[in-house]
């Protein structure tokens, strides 16, 4: 009788981290190579058109260059880029052609990062200082608004895709940044508690972190699903798995930061969420579960931003005592898996697509 075959794990073999590595660096040398800009006045000039006067370079350079590649250089993953480079490939178009486009996302994000640290009150990012520490408050105020609309003029003036792709491009990135501000908008009115957070339901949750977090992931895909040629529904498609991928990264970023990892020892220790007053999953999921004294007592903690080392580990233990990291566990796995089987009917089975399947379950289980 012969020995019966183990079953295997189609995606085993996929060095997803070695893919996102080898990806991170020819993604960052195109950023680099846009944002390096020797003569300022000639790239804005050629960019936003002649007025008759003069940039000044120097401060251009100190107050734009310097610091966008102080944080783009700081690393990052880079797997929005590479959601959009995958599914060109996936739809049968070669990436290297169009590799620039991949990077508009990239660019945006870490703007978003940059608000998102002032609005935090964040003094560490990646483990260096935040943009607004180093450079100050006004410079890393208007950066951020500098790479949210820089990517998307400066890829207008390409020539590698025809006018009404370029268009659609730049409605996909205009109609997601503002879903991107009104996710932060619901994120930001939670953790200063302009709502009382017993009125808060996980369905509520999940829509904000589709927007706040799935928004530029959802731009990603649909960039590549536009320069691949998809249909209508295909792009949407692929614009909803991307954002529900994002979903379920910013839980596994909420997990971590409450636990001990590369993610919090990078933003100043575990439990920073607890000191912003956080309403995350696991908040929500713990007032939904624990008995009235203790969903109070939390609520109480995460009110006072606290820095109190006792305090954030008392917090902690009550999340951890409703289940609600099991919990979040469970709700990843759904949600992927849900968005997942609409794409999968949709791309043709490829070594690209093996990749981008392998990229969410990256995202969900990863640990830095």
């Amino acid at each position: 009788m012969g020995t019966p075959k183990e079953s295997r794990d189609p995606h085993a073999s996929i060095d997803i981290v070695s893919y996102l590595k080898g990806q991170s660096k020819r993604i960052d040398d195109k950023i680099n190579e846009y944002l390096t800009m020797a003569d300022s006045d000639r790239y804005f000039k050629r960019l936003l058109g002649r007025s008759g006067y003069k940039y000044h370079d120097e401060t251009l350079h100190k107050s734009i260059v310097e610091p966008a590649l102080y944080i783009l250089n700081q690393g990052g993953k880079r797997w929005r880029p590479a959601i959009t480079l995958l599914i060109i490939k996936a739809l049968g178009k070669d990436p290297e052609e169009y590799i620039e486009f991949s990077m508009i996302s990239e660019i945006i994000h870490n703007g978003t990062l940059i608000h998102d640290d002032i609005e935090d009150n964040s003094t560490m990012r990646r483990g260096k200082e935040c943009v607004h520490i180093k450079f100050g408050l006004d410079v890393a105020n208007n950066l951020g608004d500098f790479l949210y609309h820089f990517p998307v003029i400066a890829l207008k003036s390409s020539s590698k895709l025809p006018d009404d792709v370029k268009y659609r491009i730049a409605d996909v990135a205009d109609t997601e940044k503002l879903r991107a501000t009104i996710g932060q908008a619901e994120d930001i009115a939670w953790h200063n508690y302009l709502v009382d957070p017993y009125k808060i339901s996980e369905d509520n949750y999940l829509q904000m972190v589709y927007d706040k977090t799935g928004a530029l992931a959802s731009m990603a895909a649909k960039i590549g699903g536009i320069i691949g040629g998809a249909g209508s529904d295909t792009v949407d498609a692929l614009g909803h798995f991307a954002a529900s991928i994002g979903v379920a990264f910013q839980i596994q970023d909420d997990l971590l930061n409450i636990t001990k990892s590369g993610v919090s020892e990078n933003k100043g220790g575990t439990g920073e969420d607890i000191t912003e007053g956080k309403v995350t999953l696991f908040v929500v999921y713990a007032i939904e579960t624990l008995g009235q004294e203790d969903r109070e007592r939390l609520i109480k903690i995460l009110r006072e931003h606290t820095t109190d080392r006792k305090l954030i580990d008392e917090a902690i233990g009550l999340i951890e005592k409703s289940g609600a990291i099991e919990h979040s566990r469970e709700l990843q796995e759904k949600i992927i898996k849900t968005a997942w089987s609409n794409v999968d009917k949709k791309l043709p089975d490829s070594d690209a697509k093996a990749h981008l399947k392998a990229l969410a379950e990256f995202l969900i289980n990863r640990t830095i």
